[in-house]
């Protein structure tokens, strides 16, 4: 199967760069604050990449659901790695509101919640001031 990803380089509607991932937030999304965790290098699954790069990867992933934590206070953060659809490993966000449409479960996609481009600029903030204190601390 071919990598979509690969084949354009990069993920869509990327809004930051991290050391080992890029992440990416389209302006419709499942839930307000969803974003995606992309890692650069073309693995399928996490296991397939170095132990360097592997553990960059996870740190790329857990700065980005604090970073968005803090940004959007969600009562949880839920984290999901997939890629039988699109085979590059990537990490999907979900923050989790009282009263979102999934509350009962799992997200399935159903509802769509449009981003303006002033959300999708302090989540790209938020991601950018956390990378930056990452390397300064």
């Amino acid at each position: 199967m071919s990598c979509p990803i690969c084949e354009r380089g990069s993920p869509l509607d990327v809004i930051a760069e991290l050391p080992a991932s890029w992440i990416s937030a389209p302006p419709a999304a499942p839930l307000p604050g969803y974003a995606c965790v992309v890692a650069k290098r073309h693995v399928v699954e996490p296991f397939e990449l170095q132990l360097k790069e592997r553990l960059a990867f996870w740190e790329d992933c857990m700065l980005a659901g604090r970073a968005l934590h803090q940004l959007l206070q969600p009562l949880k953060m839920n984290y999901e790695i997939h890629g039988n659809t699109v085979p590059h490993l990537h990490m999907h966000l979900y923050p989790r509101y009282a009263g979102d449409p999934y509350e009962a479960g799992a997200v399935d996609g159903r509802a769509t919640f449009h981003r303006s481009p002033a959300d999708l600029a302090s989540m790209k903030r938020a991601l950018l001031d956390a990378g930056r204190a990452r390397r300064a601390g």
